[in-house]
């Protein structure tokens, strides 16, 4: 019986702590909308980031794009662009947190074909300067391609040795295909013979040969895929493991990550390519690379004397079988003096932007309020009423079904007293 009461305890205070928290564990979802589907080259694109009704007093947007394949052409004073990012600085005029449902709107212009993706990463901070809690990353693709009539033209003549589609009939694949991508792995069971690859290229002078699909063999096989033109060649690879042995053919990572700094998109296993931007000053990155099986072996390459501009630096995984190995790559883009004073001088007007900010919240405290301040400081008293009522409620129901179970426990005893006098 003493079970049955506290087991009633704990049930109605858990009920009464999942009330209580139900406004506070509400997340903000981040959102990313376009007007088109798919675009042609030299057609422009709208982009309008979404918050889902958060209110905020302050933000700052990070989005990357595909730059070889879009223009940013939105002009801002609080705007960036720096190469594949944009980076978007917003404080409310007034000091108070202000509704953003269609937040930011951008537009871009297509420059070549294939697939873009978009990465958008924010921070936003209420009145009190205190970071809301929400979903602070989302992703999307535009697909673009050549106006049909230029299209075919473009084929007839173009000398490009990228694959536009690669596909196998096996999954597991790792990373997703990218024309830009040439190394891929996969994993395959003992009783694979053979992986049918589709291979199709960009341009119709192309001549593409697969080699290595077929009598695969146990350990390590290589696919490789040739788009030719001429004299001139373009190599896809697909390294596949044939094992019965997978858990010690793992080469994924645990975590990746560079001091000071976020790489771009977030870790992802299944990524293998990466993108950051570096201070002038850094000659050499501290990368974490732990991989998932402590079995396996990490070598970190192209490491040493960073210089401006794009840097390749490579991560090698070899699994515990000491056969299957898998490359990551960082692509460092190390800013030049002028890139840095720029950064620098982007990074202090956001710095005084929020002192600011910070100043103006903290100076409304002697005494004076305003309509729109009254507004707020109403509306957090009736949620603080509410939250007393509901608190409450709860402790009084508590309160009733122990006073409940006690008043059965009593009635027990009296009932096992009677019959214990009657026998």
């Amino acid at each position: 019986m003493k079970r049955k009461v506290l087991s009633i305890i704990c049930l109605s205070l858990l009920v009464l702590v999942s009330i209580l928290n139900i406004e506070s564990n509400a997340k903000t979802i981040l959102n990313i909308k376009m007007n088109k589907e798919e675009i042609n080259v030299g057609e422009e694109l709208d982009l309008t980031i979404e918050n889902g009704d958060v209110s905020a007093a302050a933000c700052t947007i990070w989005i990357y794009f595909d730059n070889d394949k879009l223009e940013c052409l939105t002009k801002l004073d609080n705007l960036n662009v720096i190469n594949n990012r944009i980076i978007y600085t917003w404080i409310s005029e007034n000091g108070y947190n202000t509704e953003l449902t269609n937040f930011l709107n951008l537009k871009f212009k297509a420059k070549n074909a294939g697939i873009a993706s978009f990465t958008i990463i924010t921070e936003m901070y209420d009145e009190k300067g205190k970071e809301i809690e929400m979903d602070s990353s989302a992703t999307a693709e535009i697909k673009i391609i050549e106006e049909n009539s230029q299209k075919q033209t473009k084929n007839n003549e173009s000398n490009s040795l990228n694959l536009d589609i690669m596909r196998l009939d096996i999954e597991g694949i790792v990373p997703n295909f990218s024309p830009d991508i040439t190394e891929y792995y996969i994993v395959v069971d003992e009783d694979i013979e053979k992986i049918n690859v589709t291979a199709i290229s960009e341009s119709d002078n192309a001549n593409i040969k697969i080699d290595g699909n077929n009598n695969l063999k146990n350990g390590i096989n290589k696919i490789i895929i040739t788009v030719s033109i001429g004299d001139n060649t373009k190599k896809y690879n697909i390294n596949v493991t044939k094992t019965d042995q997978k858990e010690k053919a793992n080469t994924n990572l645990e975590t990746l990550a560079v001091e000071n700094y976020e790489i771009s998109p977030e870790y992802d296993e299944n990524i293998t390519m990466y993108d950051l931007e570096i201070s002038n000053t850094e000659e050499k990155l501290n990368i974490l690379a732990i991989p998932e099986d402590m079995k396996a072996n990490v070598e970190i390459k192209n490491n040493e004397n960073l210089q401006y501009g794009e840097n390749a630096i490579e991560i090698l995984v070899t699994a515990e079988n000491e056969i299957t190995k898998r490359t990551y790559i960082l692509n460092v883009y190390k800013r030049n003096e002028e890139e840095e004073k720029a950064y620098k001088e982007n990074e202090q007007n956001i710095i005084n932007e929020s002192n600011a900010l910070i100043e103006k919240i903290s100076s409304s405290d002697d005494g004076y309020i305003d309509k729109n301040e009254q507004d707020i400081k109403e509306v957090n008293e009736t949620k603080e009423l509410q939250n007393n009522i509901i608190m409450w409620v709860g402790i009084i129901l508590s309160i009733v079904v122990i006073i409940i179970v006690i008043i059965r426990i009593k009635k027990e005893k009296k009932k096992s007293k009677y019959i214990n006098k009657i026998y």
